[in-house]
């Protein structure tokens, strides 16, 4: 009976020393578990240059890069929940377009949209709707990507059934760190229920797209091709540092404090892709400076996995 005691003591001992490590209030998250892949030497050094970058943001930041053909993953604090500002609106198109296969809803179908239902955003997106309009999903769908328009999402939030039937979708795939719980109207009453997802979920739902595991063919394509068209500040930020012409598909996310970008990024020469997610929170650099931040970290796993990748096996 004494040796159990003293069991049970030492494990409460290693548990009280466990939570005594968490830093402040900080939202961490368990991930599941992924395949072991053997790290090397490219990836420790990886690992140290965007822990240094990383601890320039002057705020919350949370990185992960998986290079999709290896499995091979680095990151700074993947685990950690922030908010994901219009990032939210690729979980929602994968939502969308799995109902299509599902049969649930039509990418014809067409979508009654009045001047009431424009969400705040920017200027350029609230022209499109100074008129009623009749819009087909797939429209409604290039404009949430393309444009990032808040009233076309929320548009698609409503078709679906809402936030919530995203945040079921994402769990159904895999991905239990990525929540969905308000639209853009919603939040921009009430800013205490923001979306949040972890990096690590977010770049393994990258990797899953690219691997074909998620959408057939021609739903996966067309939700790249928006992504690959996306012009709404990935520019300044994962495109920005990367050889001309280098391949990304993106979806960008902004606030008053955070600049976020997640994407897709081709590697030259066959070495495969890179799943890429970067947020950054409450930072008190500039916007600017913390688009040079995910440039700069985006650049930095190019060259190493340019460099270390084997190309995928046939």
């Amino acid at each position: 009976m004494r040796n159990i005691l003293l069991q049970i003591c030492a494990v409460s001992l290693a548990l009280s020393f466990h939570s005594g490590c968490t830093r402040g209030n900080e939202v961490r998250t368990t991930e599941p578990a992924i395949p072991a892949v053997e790290s090397n030497a490219a990836d420790e050094e990886l690992t140290k240059q965007l822990a240094a970058r990383c601890n320039d943001a002057d705020g919350e930041i949370g990185v992960t890069v998986i290079h999709v053909e290896s499995g091979r993953t680095v990151e700074f604090e993947g685990g950690k929940k922030l908010p994901l500002y219009s990032v939210f609106k690729l979980p929602l198109a994968v939502e969308v377009l799995k109902r299509v296969e599902e049969k649930k809803i039509s990418l014809d179908q067409k979508l009654h949209v009045n001047p009431s239902d424009v969400a705040p955003g920017s200027q350029f997106n609230a022209d499109l709707w100074r008129k009623p309009a009749d819009k087909t999903v797939a429209e409604l769908l290039e404009f949430s990507i393309v444009r990032s328009d808040n009233t076309s999402s929320d548009k698609l939030l409503q078709l679906v059934g809402g936030p919530a039937v995203v945040t079921q979708r994402m769990r159904a795939l895999g991905f239990p760190n990525i929540d969905i719980v308000s639209t853009v109207r919603e939040y921009s009453t009430n800013r205490d229920k923001p979306n949040l997802a972890t990096t690590a979920n977010l770049a393994r739902l990258l990797s899953g797209l690219q691997k074909g595991e998620l959408l057939q063919p021609s739903h996966l394509s067309l939700l790249l091709g928006f992504m690959e068209r996306a012009r709404t500040g990935g520019e300044r930020r994962l495109r920005a540092n990367l050889p001309p012409e280098t391949p990304v598909a993106e979806k960008t996310g902004s606030g008053a404090d955070s600049t976020n970008d997640v994407g897709l990024i081709t590697l030259p020469d066959g070495k495969g892709h890179l799943a890429i997610a970067v947020l950054i929170h409450n930072s008190k650099l500039t916007a600017e400076a913390q688009e040079n931040l995910i440039a700069d970290l985006a650049r930095k796993a190019y060259d190493s996995f340019v460099a270390s990748a084997a190309t995928a096996p046939q």
